[in-house]
């Protein structure tokens, strides 16, 4: 390759932002080249192999019902597991299950009579998911924000049932164990669930990055390449300027500071404990634990992917908000037994993923129409809108629209928009 190279956009970053940034102009014919300063596209939704098992960097689930997901096109490449719609906590008295009500209705109804959580929030709790369910996503968003907890108070869900129920549920997607996030962007979660059930691939979270860059084969994705400098109209390189009409900056958010002069954003942590074990029953249904309250959650990823782990094995995903070394190793795996009735010694550690920059932070208010544009440039990425898969989705084509309009590209010539 030459030490210069011109494209119509360079985009730096192949994280999800910046390859949804990628197919939309490139679906509009514009020659796109991404630089990628890892070995990977994904940014932070990656996977990687350990003795037969696929590990992901943190503890990732993907729910097919995300619009932008589903605007891509690459679903069915993803081949995705599901998960059913069930919950069981460990308490000091025992084990019980709470079930989705539109899938297990009487399963559900027993868990009031049981008063697990009772009538009246059981009730307050499915207006919410309703009204959720049945408002847009921009109508979502003009509710005025306050913390995820004032929320749900402010809805009548009781101080019990916050603390029993939808702290130790919110608190691993959240990565907040006080539920201070936005309630704007909790609502936006509901209206997923309510939508959707969240799922693995058999190969990983890799996939879904692996399958966006699959579908745009026109596209040139130098990967292990650093961007080192850049302007309205460049990108300098570890290998060499590249030249274009238009740069788009999708990297995280103290990465886009440093390339852009922008402010710096808060991190939530997390870490995940991967252990293999014979295979469990029941090992579908997401584990909480209301016992110690430390352990976010806890799941078996082969019972609905197989091919995560060897024949008969199954592998135990144990998430904890923060960070943590191989000093909690041992007291984690024996949680895991305690939780699964297996024995101490059966449950082996396959890996341990800490990721320190897991989620930005997600502050009051929050805004999902902060622009695209820093000047002459143009940003991506998941902490200008949501900290999803979804939000990094939606700012990858919001600047790409942005870009399009400034280069006065017809829409007309080329594809349909893709996306809405």
């Amino acid at each position: 390759m030459s030490n210069t190279a011109q494209h119509d956009v360079v985009i730096v970053g192949a994280g999800l932002a910046g390859l949804r940034c990628a197919q939309v102009l490139s679906h509009f014919g514009l020659d796109v080249a991404v630089v990628e300063q890892a070995d990977h596209v994904g940014g932070r939704v990656h996977s990687y192999d350990v003795d037969g098992y696929v590990v992901d960097e943190g503890f990732q689930l993907i729910n097919p019902a995300y619009p932008e997901l589903r605007a891509t096109g690459v679903l069915p490449a993803l081949d995705l597991r599901r998960f059913p719609g069930l919950l069981t906590f460990r308490t000091p008295e025992g084990q019980w299950t709470l079930a989705d009500p539109r899938r297990a209705p009487w399963r559900a109804a027993a868990n009031v009579v049981r008063r697990h959580p009772g009538l009246h929030d059981s009730l307050a709790l499915g207006r919410l998911f309703a009204t959720a369910r049945f408002s847009s996503a921009s109508a979502l968003a003009r509710v005025p924000d306050t913390t995820t907890r004032e929320g749900f108070r402010a809805a009548g869900v009781s101080a019990r049932t916050i603390n029993d129920i939808i702290t130790p549920f919110l608190q691993g997607t959240l990565l907040d164990s006080e539920l201070e996030t936005s309630w704007r962007y909790t609502r936006l979660l509901l209206k997923s669930f309510a939508s959707g059930r969240p799922a693995t691939p058999p190969r990983g979270a890799r996939q879904l990055p692996a399958s966006l860059a699959a579908a745009m084969p026109t596209v040139t994705i130098e990967l292990n390449n650093r961007a080192r400098s850049i302007t309205p109209t460049s990108v300098t390189t570890d290998r060499g300027v590249r030249e274009a009409r238009a740069v788009v900056v999708a990297t995280d958010q103290d990465n886009a500071a440093w390339l852009t002069g922008g402010g710096v954003g808060g991190w939530r942590a997390t870490t995940t404990w991967w252990f293999a074990t014979p295979r469990v029953p029941h090992g579908e249904r997401l584990r909480l634990d209301l016992v110690r309250r430390s352990v976010s959650s806890m799941l078996d990823l082969a019972s609905v992917a197989p091919e995560r782990a060897p024949a008969h094995r199954s592998l135990i995903a144990v998430a904890v908000n923060g960070t943590h070394d191989a000093q909690r190793d041992l007291e984690i795996a024996t949680d895991v037994a305690r939780f699964y009735g297996l024995d101490r010694a059966s449950v082996e550690l396959v890996a341990r993923t800490t990721v320190p920059h897991s989620l930005p932070r997600v502050t009051t208010p929050l805004s999902l129409t902060t622009s695209p544009r820093r000047g002459e440039l143009f940003v991506a990425g998941d902490y200008l809108q949501t900290p999803s898969i979804q939000g990094a989705l939606v700012s990858g084509r919001r600047a790409a629209d942005a870009v399009l309009t400034a280069l006065n590209v017809s829409r007309d010539n080329f594809w349909p928009r893709v996306g809405s």
